[in-house]
């Protein structure tokens, strides 16, 4: 639970650092849409899809990106979102990194995925 309270923490920090500023040194355009991906980060991160929110993510720097050549975006800006892009990302690769551990492969209760070792045959019932 602390590490998605973690998370979210570092979702609003992206936020912030997506949110329009008095110098306005991007436009409300690109906050809007920033934005908009930063919510998605933090939803899936919040529902504990962290795949998801690796993918959100990498949309969110490509839309960073985008409105950065297109000139929305200053240079200044554009630095500081993707240090806070950067930061989440490393959080939820860790994240991923200790899921992964948890959970190695082939220890799944789900069917179809053997659990223990081979077990002897059943002896056959006799009529």
């Amino acid at each position: 639970m602390r590490r998605v309270w973690t998370l979210l923490l570092a979702g609003c920090l992206l936020l912030a650092g997506c949110a329009a500023s008095p110098d306005q040194d991007y436009a409300a355009e690109a906050v809007a849409t920033l934005q908009a991906g930063v919510l998605a980060v933090t939803e899936a991160s919040a529902s504990g899809d962290v795949a998801g929110a690796l993918d959100r993510l990498d949309e969110l720097q490509a839309s960073l990106l985008g409105e950065y050549e297109m000139g929305t975006v200053s240079e200044a800006r554009f630095a500081s979102v993707s240090a806070a892009i950067a930061l989440v990302r490393a959080d939820l690769e860790r994240l991923m990194s200790e899921l992964d551990e948890e959970d190695p492969p082939g220890n799944s209760d789900k069917p179809g995925k053997p659990d223990e070792p081979d077990k002897p045959d059943k002896p056959d019932k006799k009529d």
